[in-house]
């Protein structure tokens, strides 16, 4: 698994609107919702968006949000 990078610099526009929606505890369902894509692309959003960070989960993703986001 990759380091953890300290800040979000690697991620797209939509990869930081889906990271910050995760962090607000947003399903893909919600998120895709919101953002008028399908659940299934904010799926891979959030999947590429954890690869990118270093992180293993949606939880890792918010708090590593929140501490830096918000």
């Amino acid at each position: 698994h990759p380091a953890v990078h300290q800040d979000a610099s690697e991620l797209t526009d939509r990869e930081r609107q889906v990271l910050t929606m995760i962090s607000e505890g947003l399903s893909n369902k919600m998120i895709g919702r919101r953002l008028g894509i399908t659940e299934g692309t904010a799926k891979v959003h959030a999947k590429n968006l954890l690869h990118k960070l270093g992180l293993r989960s949606r939880v890792e993703a918010a708090v590593w949000a929140m501490g830096r986001l918000g």
